[in-house]
C-alpha cells in the first residue's frame, strides 16, 4: 500500500475541510460580497494558491460551504421538533443567532436564478428543502398534528415563503423580532390551511331564468 499517497490524500482532505471552515467563519465576519478567495485564505491560515488549487471555481467552494453549513443546523438541539412548523421556528431561531448563514442563503438566490453551471445545483437545494417540508407536513397530518384542506405541497410552498421572507426581514430590518412575527403569521397560515377553498363558479355557464 502506498502510505505516502494515502497521506497526501488525507492532507488534501484536511486542507479542504480547513478551508470550508474558514469560509464559514469568513461569512460570519464579513458581508457576503466582501468574501473572496483571499479573505478565506487569510481566515483559514493558508495561501490563496491553496484555496484556488483545492477549489478551482468560487461557486464550487460556495456550494460546499453552503452544504456543510446547512448540515450543522440543528446539531445542538436537545430535543427534536414536535412538528414541521416547530422545525421551521427552531431553524429561524438559529438563523437569528447565526446571520452569516442567512446572508449566504440570500446571496446564492442570485446564483440559483442565473444561467450558470452551478445554478441548477443551487436550485436543487431549494427544491429539496421544499420537498422536505412537504413530507414533514404530510407526516404531521397523519399524526394528527396538522389539518390541511389544501395539498401538502401548497402548504409547504406557503410556509417556505413565509420563512424565507422573515429571513430577509431579519437582515434588512434588524429591529424586528422575527420570531414574534413568525408566531403571528403561523396562526393566520394555519387558519387558511384548514379552510376548504370555495369553488369558483363560471357565471357564463349558469343558465339565466326569465
Amino acid at each position: 500500500m502506498d502510505h505516502e499517497h494515502d497521506g497526501r490524500i488525507e492532507d488534501e482532505q484536511s486542507l479542504a475541510e480547513r478551508i470550508v471552515r474558514g469560509a464559514i467563519r469568513s461569512y460570519r465576519l464579513h458581508p457576503f460580497d466582501d468574501v473572496d478567495a483571499q479573505v478565506v485564505a487569510d481566515v483559514s491560515g493558508v495561501g490563496v494558491d491553496v484555496v484556488h488549487r483545492l477549489f478551482p471555481t468560487w461557486d464550487a467552494l460556495l456550494l460546499v460551504t453552503y452544504d456543510r453549513w446547512t448540515e450543522l443546523r440543528g446539531t445542538r438541539r436537545q430535543k427534536p421538533p414536535a412538528c414541521t412548523i416547530d422545525f421551521i421556528r427552531l431553524t429561524l431561531a438559529e438563523d437569528v443567532a447565526d446571520p452569516g448563514l442567512v446572508r449566504v442563503l440570500a446571496g446564492v438566490i442570485t446564483i440559483a436564478a442565473a444561467d450558470t453551471g452551478f445554478a441548477e445545483l443551487f436550485r436543487k437545494r431549494f427544491e429539496e428543502y421544499a420537498e422536505q417540508l412537504e413530507a414533514g407536513l404530510e407526516r404531521d397530518v397523519d399524526a394528527g398534528n396538522e389539518r390541511l384542506a389544501i395539498p401538502a405541497y401548497q402548504a409547504a410552498t406557503q410556509l417556505l415563503a413565509m420563512y424565507e421572507g422573515l429571513q430577509i426581514q431579519m437582515l434588512v430590518r434588524p429591529h424586528l423580532d422575527v420570531l414574534v412575527e413568525f408566531d403571528r403569521s403561523v396562526r393566520t397560515l394555519r387558519q387558511g390551511w384548514r379552510e376548504r377553498p370555495v369553488p369558483a363558479w363560471d357565471l357564463d355557464e349558469v343558465p339565466v331564468r326569465v
